[in-house]
Protein backbone atom coordinates (compact mmCIF):
# COMPACT_ATOMS: atom_id res chain seq x y z
CA UNK A 1 0.00 0.00 0.00
CA UNK A 2 1.31 3.18 -1.18
CA UNK A 3 1.31 5.82 1.72
CA UNK A 4 -1.16 9.07 1.54
CA UNK A 5 1.21 11.04 3.48
CA UNK A 6 3.63 10.87 0.52
CA UNK A 7 1.15 11.45 -2.18
CA UNK A 8 -0.34 14.54 -1.19
CA UNK A 9 3.65 15.71 0.12
CA UNK A 10 4.19 15.69 -3.85
CA UNK A 11 0.72 17.33 -4.59
CA UNK A 12 1.56 19.93 -1.99
CA UNK A 13 5.02 20.68 -3.65
CA UNK A 14 2.88 20.60 -7.52
CA UNK A 15 0.84 23.65 -6.09
CA UNK A 16 -2.16 21.79 -4.99
CA UNK A 17 -3.89 23.39 -2.14
CA UNK A 18 -5.71 19.97 -0.53
CA UNK A 19 -5.55 16.57 -0.83
CA UNK A 20 -7.54 13.81 -0.21
CA UNK A 21 -7.91 9.78 -0.70
CA UNK A 22 -10.75 7.50 -1.04
CA UNK A 23 -11.67 4.04 -2.29
CA UNK A 24 -12.71 3.29 -5.99
CA UNK A 25 -16.22 1.69 -4.46
CA UNK A 26 -18.99 2.97 -6.58
CA UNK A 27 -21.24 5.64 -5.58
CA UNK A 28 -24.63 3.92 -5.55
CA UNK A 29 -26.52 6.66 -3.51
CA UNK A 30 -25.42 9.20 -5.80
CA UNK A 31 -26.35 7.43 -8.60
CA UNK A 32 -30.25 6.94 -6.53
CA UNK A 33 -30.62 10.62 -6.13
CA UNK A 34 -29.31 12.18 -9.38
CA UNK A 35 -31.72 9.91 -11.16
CA UNK A 36 -34.28 11.21 -8.98
CA UNK A 37 -34.02 14.55 -9.30
CA UNK A 38 -33.68 13.98 -13.49
CA UNK A 39 -37.08 11.71 -13.41
CA UNK A 40 -38.59 15.04 -11.12
CA UNK A 41 -37.90 17.00 -14.32
CA UNK A 42 -35.30 19.21 -12.03
CA UNK A 43 -32.83 19.55 -14.68
CA UNK A 44 -32.69 21.37 -17.72
CA UNK A 45 -34.14 19.97 -20.91
CA UNK A 46 -30.92 20.17 -22.58
CA UNK A 47 -28.55 19.04 -20.14
CA UNK A 48 -26.78 15.78 -20.16
CA UNK A 49 -28.62 14.01 -17.10
CA UNK A 50 -30.86 13.29 -20.20
CA UNK A 51 -28.39 11.38 -22.41
CA UNK A 52 -25.61 10.34 -19.65
CA UNK A 53 -25.24 6.84 -17.57
CA UNK A 54 -25.26 7.59 -14.53
CA UNK A 55 -24.47 4.33 -13.29
CA UNK A 56 -20.81 4.97 -14.87
CA UNK A 57 -20.65 8.92 -13.82
CA UNK A 58 -20.99 7.84 -10.34
CA UNK A 59 -18.64 4.55 -10.50
CA UNK A 60 -14.89 5.43 -11.32
CA UNK A 61 -14.28 1.44 -12.18
CA UNK A 62 -16.22 2.70 -15.71
CA UNK A 63 -12.96 4.36 -16.44
CA UNK A 64 -10.63 1.79 -14.80
CA UNK A 65 -11.79 -1.39 -14.74
CA UNK A 66 -8.90 -1.92 -11.87
CA UNK A 67 -9.43 1.06 -9.93
CA UNK A 68 -8.81 1.03 -6.35
CA UNK A 69 -8.29 4.26 -4.64
CA UNK A 70 -9.16 8.09 -6.27
CA UNK A 71 -7.01 10.92 -5.07
CA UNK A 72 -8.83 13.85 -4.85
CA UNK A 73 -7.64 18.34 -4.98
CA UNK A 74 -9.34 21.09 -4.37
CA UNK A 75 -7.86 24.69 -5.63
CA UNK A 76 -8.78 27.49 -4.15
CA UNK A 77 -9.95 29.96 -6.89
CA UNK A 78 -10.60 33.31 -4.25
CA UNK A 79 -8.22 35.92 -5.41
CA UNK A 80 -7.80 39.63 -4.50
CA UNK A 81 -8.32 41.32 -7.74
CA UNK A 82 -11.25 43.66 -7.69
CA UNK A 83 -14.57 43.22 -10.25
CA UNK A 84 -13.92 46.00 -12.39
CA UNK A 85 -17.42 48.04 -13.31
CA UNK A 86 -18.42 49.66 -16.73
CA UNK A 87 -18.86 53.46 -17.44
CA UNK A 88 -21.27 54.77 -19.60
CA UNK A 89 -21.54 53.23 -23.02
CA UNK A 90 -18.97 50.77 -22.70
CA UNK A 91 -20.80 47.82 -20.31
CA UNK A 92 -19.57 45.32 -18.28
CA UNK A 93 -21.38 41.70 -17.95
CA UNK A 94 -19.97 40.01 -14.76
CA UNK A 95 -18.66 36.55 -14.85
CA UNK A 96 -18.88 34.21 -12.29
CA UNK A 97 -15.23 34.16 -9.89
CA UNK A 98 -14.56 30.04 -10.61
CA UNK A 99 -13.89 31.60 -15.08
CA UNK A 100 -12.53 34.39 -14.29
CA UNK A 101 -9.21 32.45 -15.09
CA UNK A 102 -9.34 28.35 -16.26
CA UNK A 103 -8.47 26.93 -13.18
CA UNK A 104 -9.96 23.49 -13.90
CA UNK A 105 -7.64 23.59 -16.66
CA UNK A 106 -4.92 24.35 -14.27
CA UNK A 107 -5.57 21.90 -12.03
CA UNK A 108 -5.60 19.76 -14.80
CA UNK A 109 -2.18 20.29 -15.19
CA UNK A 110 -0.96 19.81 -11.58
CA UNK A 111 -2.63 16.17 -11.27
CA UNK A 112 -1.09 15.06 -14.38
CA UNK A 113 2.15 15.70 -12.71
CA UNK A 114 1.38 14.22 -9.84
CA UNK A 115 0.02 10.97 -12.04
CA UNK A 116 2.92 11.04 -13.59
CA UNK A 117 5.24 10.14 -10.42
CA UNK A 118 2.74 7.93 -9.14
CA UNK A 119 3.15 6.04 -12.67
CA UNK A 120 6.49 6.20 -12.87
CA UNK A 121 7.87 5.45 -9.27
CA UNK A 122 4.77 2.78 -8.38
CA UNK A 123 4.28 1.71 -11.68
CA UNK A 124 0.49 2.60 -11.15
CA UNK A 125 -2.55 3.02 -13.82
CA UNK A 126 -4.45 6.68 -13.37
CA UNK A 127 -6.58 8.53 -15.22
CA UNK A 128 -7.28 12.13 -14.83
CA UNK A 129 -10.51 14.08 -14.41
CA UNK A 130 -11.54 17.64 -13.88
CA UNK A 131 -15.06 19.27 -14.09
CA UNK A 132 -17.61 16.61 -14.91
CA UNK A 133 -16.37 13.37 -15.82
CA UNK A 134 -16.78 11.66 -12.22
CA UNK A 135 -18.96 12.28 -9.39
CA UNK A 136 -16.70 14.78 -7.76
CA UNK A 137 -19.09 15.82 -5.12
CA UNK A 138 -19.65 12.42 -3.41
CA UNK A 139 -15.79 11.84 -4.21
CA UNK A 140 -15.28 15.13 -2.09
CA UNK A 141 -17.57 14.11 0.82
CA UNK A 142 -16.30 10.55 1.38
CA UNK A 143 -12.94 11.69 0.93
CA UNK A 144 -13.42 14.25 3.69
CA UNK A 145 -12.19 17.04 1.54
CA UNK A 146 -15.46 18.66 2.24
CA UNK A 147 -19.07 18.44 2.51
CA UNK A 148 -22.20 19.36 0.76
CA UNK A 149 -23.64 23.05 1.42
CA UNK A 150 -27.68 23.21 1.15
CA UNK A 151 -26.66 24.91 -1.94
CA UNK A 152 -25.11 21.52 -3.05
CA UNK A 153 -22.00 22.93 -3.52
CA UNK A 154 -18.82 21.44 -1.59
CA UNK A 155 -17.23 23.65 1.57
CA UNK A 156 -13.81 22.74 2.23
CA UNK A 157 -13.28 23.68 5.86
CA UNK A 158 -9.85 25.67 4.75
CA UNK A 159 -11.30 27.37 1.57
CA UNK A 160 -15.04 27.56 2.22
CA UNK A 161 -16.96 26.61 -1.59
CA UNK A 162 -14.57 28.28 -3.37
CA UNK A 163 -12.69 25.44 -5.34
CA UNK A 164 -12.78 23.39 -7.98
CA UNK A 165 -12.47 19.80 -7.57
CA UNK A 166 -10.07 17.09 -9.57
CA UNK A 167 -9.25 13.64 -9.45
CA UNK A 168 -7.31 10.75 -10.42
CA UNK A 169 -8.77 7.60 -10.59
CA UNK A 170 -5.45 4.69 -10.20
CA UNK A 171 -5.10 1.15 -9.68
CA UNK A 172 -2.53 2.15 -6.92
CA UNK A 173 -3.99 0.79 -3.42
CA UNK A 174 -3.31 4.03 -0.65
CA UNK A 175 -4.50 4.65 2.72
CA UNK A 176 -8.10 6.11 2.47
CA UNK A 177 -9.17 9.64 4.39
CA UNK A 178 -11.90 9.34 6.53
CA UNK A 179 -15.71 10.91 4.83
CA UNK A 180 -16.40 14.53 6.39
CA UNK A 181 -19.65 14.50 8.92
CA UNK A 182 -19.61 18.16 8.91
CA UNK A 183 -22.81 19.72 7.68
CA UNK A 184 -24.01 23.57 7.42
CA UNK A 185 -26.31 22.95 10.82
CA UNK A 186 -29.30 25.19 10.82
CA UNK A 187 -28.25 27.47 8.49
CA UNK A 188 -30.57 28.65 5.75
CA UNK A 189 -28.27 31.92 4.41
CA UNK A 190 -28.02 30.08 0.93
CA UNK A 191 -31.87 29.07 0.52
CA UNK A 192 -33.00 32.54 1.53
CA UNK A 193 -30.54 34.19 -0.75
CA UNK A 194 -30.82 32.68 -3.70
CA UNK A 195 -32.13 35.05 -6.30
CA UNK A 196 -34.82 32.67 -8.27
CA UNK A 197 -35.26 30.25 -5.21
CA UNK A 198 -33.79 27.65 -6.87
CA UNK A 199 -32.83 25.94 -3.96
CA UNK A 200 -35.97 23.89 -3.64
CA UNK A 201 -34.93 22.41 -0.16
CA UNK A 202 -32.00 21.37 1.28
CA UNK A 203 -29.26 20.12 -0.97
CA UNK A 204 -31.79 20.17 -4.17
CA UNK A 205 -31.25 22.74 -6.63
CA UNK A 206 -33.95 22.89 -9.19
CA UNK A 207 -32.08 24.01 -12.08
CA UNK A 208 -34.42 24.77 -14.10
CA UNK A 209 -34.57 28.57 -11.97
CA UNK A 210 -30.84 28.05 -11.33
CA UNK A 211 -29.42 31.62 -13.00
CA UNK A 212 -25.98 29.58 -13.02
CA UNK A 213 -27.20 26.48 -14.87
CA UNK A 214 -29.19 28.91 -17.44
CA UNK A 215 -26.35 30.78 -18.52
CA UNK A 216 -25.32 27.83 -20.42
CA UNK A 217 -28.72 27.01 -21.62
CA UNK A 218 -29.72 28.35 -24.81
CA UNK A 219 -34.27 29.46 -24.87
CA UNK A 220 -36.02 32.44 -24.03
CA UNK A 221 -35.95 33.07 -19.99
CA UNK A 222 -39.42 33.40 -17.71
CA UNK A 223 -40.28 37.13 -17.13
CA UNK A 224 -39.46 35.97 -13.16
CA UNK A 225 -35.98 35.30 -14.25
CA UNK A 226 -34.88 37.52 -16.32
CA UNK A 227 -35.97 40.30 -13.88
CA UNK A 228 -33.73 38.62 -11.48
CA UNK A 229 -30.66 37.75 -13.50
CA UNK A 230 -29.21 41.94 -13.17
CA UNK A 231 -26.11 42.31 -15.19
CA UNK A 232 -24.11 39.20 -14.80
CA UNK A 233 -23.02 37.36 -18.28
CA UNK A 234 -22.11 34.33 -16.92
CA UNK A 235 -22.39 32.32 -13.63
CA UNK A 236 -23.99 33.00 -10.63
CA UNK A 237 -22.52 33.12 -7.05
CA UNK A 238 -25.13 35.10 -4.54
CA UNK A 239 -25.48 31.70 -2.22
CA UNK A 240 -21.41 31.77 -2.06
CA UNK A 241 -21.31 35.48 -1.98
CA UNK A 242 -23.42 35.30 1.64
CA UNK A 243 -22.39 32.13 2.80
CA UNK A 244 -21.16 32.26 6.49
CA UNK A 245 -18.37 29.12 5.77
CA UNK A 246 -17.01 31.73 3.36
CA UNK A 247 -16.36 34.60 5.08
CA UNK A 248 -12.98 33.39 6.71
CA UNK A 249 -11.47 32.30 3.47
CA UNK A 250 -8.16 34.30 2.51
CA UNK A 251 -8.25 35.53 -0.82
CA UNK A 252 -4.87 35.60 -2.37
CA UNK A 253 -2.74 36.53 -5.98
CA UNK A 254 -4.13 34.78 -8.87
CA UNK A 255 -1.65 31.49 -9.01
CA UNK A 256 -2.47 31.32 -13.21
CA UNK A 257 -3.47 32.98 -16.57
CA UNK A 258 -4.30 30.33 -17.96
CA UNK A 259 -8.17 31.43 -19.76
CA UNK A 260 -7.81 34.55 -18.56
CA UNK A 261 -11.48 36.55 -18.90
CA UNK A 262 -11.28 38.25 -15.67
CA UNK A 263 -14.10 39.76 -13.65
CA UNK A 264 -16.30 41.37 -16.30
CA UNK A 265 -16.49 41.41 -20.14
CA UNK A 266 -17.29 44.20 -22.48
CA UNK A 267 -21.11 43.83 -23.84
CA UNK A 268 -21.68 45.48 -26.84
CA UNK A 269 -18.25 43.97 -27.91
CA UNK A 270 -19.62 40.77 -27.41
CA UNK A 271 -22.91 41.29 -29.22
CA UNK A 272 -21.18 42.62 -32.35
CA UNK A 273 -18.86 39.37 -32.48
CA UNK A 274 -19.45 36.44 -34.39
CA UNK A 275 -19.16 33.09 -32.96
CA UNK A 276 -15.73 32.14 -34.15
CA UNK A 277 -14.43 35.66 -32.75
CA UNK A 278 -15.70 35.01 -29.35
CA UNK A 279 -14.47 31.41 -29.48
CA UNK A 280 -10.86 33.17 -30.54
CA UNK A 281 -10.99 35.75 -27.89
CA UNK A 282 -12.04 34.15 -24.66
CA UNK A 283 -9.89 30.69 -25.74
CA UNK A 284 -8.96 27.84 -23.22
CA UNK A 285 -11.70 29.40 -20.93
CA UNK A 286 -15.08 27.56 -19.33
CA UNK A 287 -17.18 30.50 -21.22
CA UNK A 288 -16.40 29.05 -24.54
CA UNK A 289 -16.39 25.41 -23.28
CA UNK A 290 -17.70 23.34 -26.48
CA UNK A 291 -21.31 22.70 -24.12
CA UNK A 292 -21.76 26.99 -23.87
CA UNK A 293 -24.33 28.23 -26.42
CA UNK A 294 -22.99 31.27 -27.75
CA UNK A 295 -26.50 32.21 -28.27
CA UNK A 296 -27.20 31.73 -25.21
CA UNK A 297 -24.15 33.89 -24.34
CA UNK A 298 -25.96 36.87 -26.32
CA UNK A 299 -29.24 36.80 -24.69
CA UNK A 300 -27.13 36.98 -21.26
CA UNK A 301 -25.49 39.63 -22.60
CA UNK A 302 -28.96 41.31 -24.15
CA UNK A 303 -30.80 40.63 -20.53
CA UNK A 304 -27.72 42.54 -19.08
CA UNK A 305 -27.90 45.43 -20.90
CA UNK A 306 -31.80 45.58 -19.78
CA UNK A 307 -30.85 45.71 -16.13
CA UNK A 308 -28.08 48.18 -16.69
CA UNK A 309 -30.25 50.79 -18.30
CA UNK A 310 -27.42 52.58 -20.11
CA UNK A 311 -29.33 55.43 -22.60
CA UNK A 312 -26.10 54.56 -25.01
CA UNK A 313 -26.67 51.12 -25.60
CA UNK A 314 -30.10 51.36 -26.61
CA UNK A 315 -29.29 51.98 -30.30
CA UNK A 316 -28.04 48.34 -30.04
CA UNK A 317 -30.55 46.48 -28.04
CA UNK A 318 -33.15 48.02 -31.18
CA UNK A 319 -31.04 46.76 -33.51
CA UNK A 320 -31.26 43.18 -31.83
CA UNK A 321 -35.14 42.95 -31.76
CA UNK A 322 -34.34 42.28 -34.94
CA UNK A 323 -32.18 39.64 -34.60
CA UNK A 324 -32.54 36.66 -37.00
CA UNK A 325 -32.58 34.72 -33.63
CA UNK A 326 -35.90 34.49 -32.10
CA UNK A 327 -34.34 34.42 -28.68
CA UNK A 328 -32.16 37.48 -28.86
CA UNK A 329 -34.77 39.37 -30.33
CA UNK A 330 -36.89 38.58 -27.59
CA UNK A 331 -34.41 39.34 -25.19
CA UNK A 332 -33.86 42.56 -26.51
CA UNK A 333 -37.10 43.53 -26.56
CA UNK A 334 -37.53 42.26 -22.70
CA UNK A 335 -34.59 44.97 -22.23
CA UNK A 336 -36.34 47.77 -24.00
CA UNK A 337 -39.44 46.85 -21.95
CA UNK A 338 -37.26 46.69 -18.85
CA UNK A 339 -35.33 50.42 -19.28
Amino acid sequence: MIDAFEIKHIGQEFGIDSIKITTAEPFSDAASRIAQQRDAGLYLNREYWYHRRIQDFCNARSALPNARSIIIACQCYLTDEDITEGTPGHPRGIVARYTWRNYYKDLRQRLRKLAAVLEGKHSAHCVVYVNGNLAEKPIAQRSGIGYYGKNSIIINTQFGSWTVLGEIVTDADIGPDTPSHENCGACTTCIESCPTKAIIEPYIIDRRLCIQALTNWYGVLPDSIARAWGNRLYGCTTCQDLCPANRAVIALPPRTDTGYVGPAIPLLELLSMHETQYRETYADNQITARWVDFRAIQRNATIALGHIRDPKTLPMIQTLTRHEDEVIARSARWAIDNF
